[in-house]
This record gives structure tokens, C-alpha cells and sequence, in this order.
């Protein structure tokens, strides 16, 4: 038995879909959600005669249940092996049938078109005529005033661009039955090694070293390494190993391959000292902070003043450097909506003089206190002082002032800590950001002793990382030191 997801991941990777078929397949959302959107909807349509299938259901009970219901909530159908089910039918006359499917976002950027032609092409052969396809997205503008407003919650559209959502699926002209017999015939050892873009696609693929061992044996200077490169693999593949051997005339000429280029000539490191010790210059003022926060994304905002897609900032670690060189350390975890008392903590942790670093801060830390801002006015002033004191650590990384080829091309701080301390995030329980969200979602299912378990790893994951700025931060002053 196939689904859509199982076509895919074949159709993006081929390997990827042998490799994964033996996994046991555990789904964590990415998006918290607590609520059920088929309540939602129901309400939303205002239905009260309906159909709902459940899971492995009987693709046959959606046909033989289909004169008895004017709306359908996930049915299931079924072409051979493949099992499909689609979020709303709804009965317009006979057999004609409007469809619906729900967009995650609060806009439709793309469309799914592979399902909705399998949807459209099983429906059709099972004597249905399917006169539109709607998508259901979330409404940007929509914020909750205390209350969830269902009727303002959705945005229904059959239109991307101008053009009907219907006729651009039927564009896509996928034979997934002839998919469906490569996935049977095919194998692991059949299956044709290609990069592609999916090969680094939100991280680096589980299985990538199994398909280029090259790369996991390569040089710390290889030219595999060079970011935000085109042209990387045709350098490789023209036996150009290494970053200081780069054929300059496939460069796209940015600082940061520019900086990489001369650490591989230099033995290894390269600084632009001018340009470090200048930014440097700009944070050496006491008391010096760092801080690193997490947060959880709702789907639905669960709570007064959310947006859909909003985040609950749960946590942040501080540490600090007072004016006599000691150093102070603060954490707060909160639970459920916890945002005010996440403020109020901010505000009385963090000194009020003085820079504040953070990885990455004005794209992640500085825009979580510009919307906590506007939620809560009575605070905005003081959240933007703090905002002005944000100095971002990655500047001198993403911006090409340093590079060190231990980096292999990875900007992360868990990259960064590794390099410049003895620290490593391996041997925390939570290892990375996405850990942290699904165990704090944890917190309200647990008894005492896993609650307390969950928020000694919570402040021992965001901890390290707010202890990782003032590693790496260090570590610059000392390579200036070092370089003079």
C-alpha cells in the first residue's frame, strides 16, 4: 500500500524512499496545535450532515455512504495500491463534487498539484465530476481578541494569481501508476545518485554520507564546502579538491567565498582584522549579555492577541559580564502563556546598560520582542531599549570578516562552539531547537518528575547555547589577540 507522501519522497529522491522504507515513521508537527481543525471547519461551513473517515478506513464505505451526506471530512479512497484521502468533499448535485484542501500557512505561496490531480483522476474514475478545488489557508489579519473567531479564522480562495486552482492541477501531468511500478521494480542499488537541492534541504539529508562518502571523507577546505556556490560540484567534478585552488571564474564573488578561499590559502584561518576589530570595538562596554530565547509556532493562536502562525516564547538563558569582569547567570521557563511572565523576566534579568549578543538577533530575539511589543504596549518601550542593544554574533561570520575551514562551510553556533571550546551539544539530552519545542510541549502531559526532568534539559540545551555566544565571542577576541 502507497500514499502520496510515499510518491513524494520517491519523486524527489529515489534514494531517499528506499532508504527510509524500514523507519519507523513517528510524525512531530512541526506547528503547535491543540485543536481539532475538522470541529473548526465544520463550524466554519456551518455542517451538519456529514461523513468522516478514520484512519485505514475502508475506501469503500466513502462510495456506499455517499448518497446518505452532503459533506465528507477526510474519506478515503483508493487506485490500486495507492491510498489517498482527501480534507472536505462536498455533494453540490449527483455526483458533482467540490474539494477542498488546507494550506498550513497564511498565505498559498505554491500549490500541491500532485495531490490534487490524484485526487481529481481517482474521483473521476470512480464516476465523480469535480466542478472546483478550493484551498484553505489561515488568515494573516485575523487575531484573537479572547476568543477564537472561527468565520475569521480560514480564508477560502480557487484562485492563485488569477489563474483557477483547478486547472493548474490538471497541468500536472504525473502518471503516478507508472511511479508506482518504478517504486515496486526499484531498489537502493538501482537507483541513480544525484544531488540535488533537496540533498541540503533543511539540513543536510539523514543519508547523504551514504550516497557521496566522498564528502564525509573530504578535506576541511574542500571546494564542496563553498557556500552560496552554483558552481561547487562542476569545480569538484573538474578535479578542483580545494577551496584555494577555486577557478575564480565561477565564483559568484561574494565576501564570504572570498574568505574562505584565503583560509584555505592561509593555512586555515583568514580575519579581515580591520573590519573584526571595528565591530569588536562596538561591544566591549560592561556589563557585556548574551542570551538566547526558544519558542514554540502556533498554528491556530491559542491565545489573546496571537496572530495564526504566531509564537509563545517559552524560555531564554542569559549570561552576563558585570563591570568587575564576574560573570552572572539567569534562565526562566515558562508554561502554557507564559509571554507576560517571559517579559516581566526579561526585564528583570537583563542589565539595562550595556550590548546584548545573540546568534542571528535581529532576525530571531530583536522580531520575538518586537511582536511581544505590540502585544503588550505597556512594555514597549522598555523592549525596544533592549532591542537597540542587540549586537548580532553572526555579522562577523555570515559577512565574511572570519572563517576558519574547521567550519566546513556550516555558519551554525553549534558549529562555532565546537570549534573554539570543548563543549559539544552531543551529550545533551536536547541536542537542538526543534527537541527543546517538542519536549516543552511535553510539560503539560507529564507528572512532577517529568516536568522537573524536561525543564533541567530545557535550561541545559538553552543554557549552553547563551554560554556558546561568550565561547565564540572570546574565541574572537583572542584570534585578534593572536593575529596582532
Amino acid at each position: 500500500m502507497y500514499h502520496i507522501s510515499d510518491l513524494k519522497k520517491f519523486l524527489r529522491c529515489e534514494r531517499l524512499y528506499f532508504y527510509s522504507m524500514d523507519e519507523a515513521n513517528v510524525f512531530r508537527p512541526y506547528l503547535h496545535n491543540d485543536k481539532n481543525i475538522n470541529e473548526l471547519l465544520i463550524k466554519y461551513f456551518r455542517i451538519d450532515n456529514y461523513y468522516e473517515g478514520i484512519r485505514n478506513d475502508n475506501p469503500a464505505r466513502f462510495i456506499d455512504n455517499f448518497n446518505n451526506y452532503e459533506w465528507f471530512i477526510h474519506p478515503r479512497l483508493a487506485d490500486g495500491e495507492l491510498r489517498i484521502n482527501i480534507p472536505l468533499i462536498h455533494k453540490k448535485e449527483n455526483n458533482i463534487i467540490d474539494i477542498y484542501y488546507i494550506y498550513y500557512s497564511n498565505s498559498i505561496r505554491e500549490l500541491d498539484t500532485l495531490s490534487y490531480r490524484i485526487g481529481l483522476d481517482i474521483l473521476n474514475k470512480q464516476g465523480f465530476e469535480v466542478d472546483d478545488i478550493y484551498v484553505i489557508c489561515f488568515n494573516p489579519d485575523y487575531r484573537n481578541e479572547g476568543e477564537l473567531d472561527v468565520e475569521k479564522l480560514f480564508i477560502v480562495t480557487n484562485e492563485l494569481k488569477g489563474k483557477r486552482i483547478i486547472d493548474l492541477s490538471r497541468k500536472n501531468d504525473t502518471d503516478y501508476l507508472e511511479v508506482i511500478q518504478r517504486m515496486e521494480n526499484g531498489s537502493i542499488d538501482s537507483s541513480q545518485i544525484k544531488k540535488t537541492r533537496y540533498c541540503k534541504l533543511n539540513g543536510l539529508c539523514d543519508y547523504y554520507d551514504e550516497c557521496f562518502p566522498e564528502e564525509s571523507d573530504k578535506d576541511i577546505d574542500s571546494i564542496l564546502t563553498l557556500v552560496t556556490s552554483q558552481n561547487k560540484v562542476r569545480m569538484y567534478e573538474q578535479g578542483i579538491e580545494h577551496l584555494k585552488d577555486a577557478d575564480v571564474s565561477l565564483l559568484e564573488g561574494n565576501r564570504v567565498q572570498y574568505a574562505q578561499i584565503m583560509a584555505s590559502r592561509n593555512g586555515g584561518l583568514y580575519i579581515d582584522r580591520l573590519a573584526l576589530k571595528k565591530w569588536l570595538d562596538r561591544i566591549s562596554e560592561r556589563p557585556i549579555s548574551f542570551i538566547d530565547f526558544e519558542w514554540d509556532r502556533y498554528l491556530i493562536p491559542e491565545y489573546r492577541g496571537m496572530k495564526p502562525l504566531d509564537v509563545v516564547c517559552f524560555e531564554f538563558a542569559l549570561y552576563y559580564i558585570d563591570e568587575e569582569g564576574h560573570m552572572e547567570h539567569r534562565t526562566f521557563i515558562g508554561s502554557g502563556d507564559c509571554r507576560k511572565e517571559f517579559v516581566e523576566a526579561l526585564l528583570e534579568y537583563v542589565p539595562d546598560k550595556g550590548p546584548i549578543l545573540a546568534y542571528n538577533a535581529i532576525g530571531a530575539e530583536a522580531l520575538r520582542l518586537k511582536e511581544l511589543a505590540e502585544i503588550y504596549p505597556e512594555y514597549h518601550d522598555d523592549l525596544y531599549r533592549i532591542i537597540d542593544r542587540f549586537v548580532d554574533l553572526a555579522y562577523p561570520f555570515m559577512e565574511g570578516l572570519i572563517y576558519d575551514t574547521r567550519m566546513e562551510g556550516d555558519f551554525t553556533l553549534k558549529k562555532l562552539v565546537d570549534i573554539c571550546s570543548e563543549y559539544s551539544y552531543k551529550s545533551l539530552d536536547i541536542y537542538d531547537g526543534m527537541e527543546a519545542v517538542f519536549s516543552w510541549r511535553n510539560i503539560a502531559k507529564s507528572d512532577e518528575d517529568g516536568t522537573r526532568e524536561i525543564v533541567d534539559n530545557l535550561r541545559e540545551y538553552c543554557s549552553l547555547d547563551a554560554y556558546g555566544l561568550f565561547l565564540v565571542y572570546r574565541w574572537l577576541i583572542k584570534l585578534m589577540i593572536e593575529s596582532k
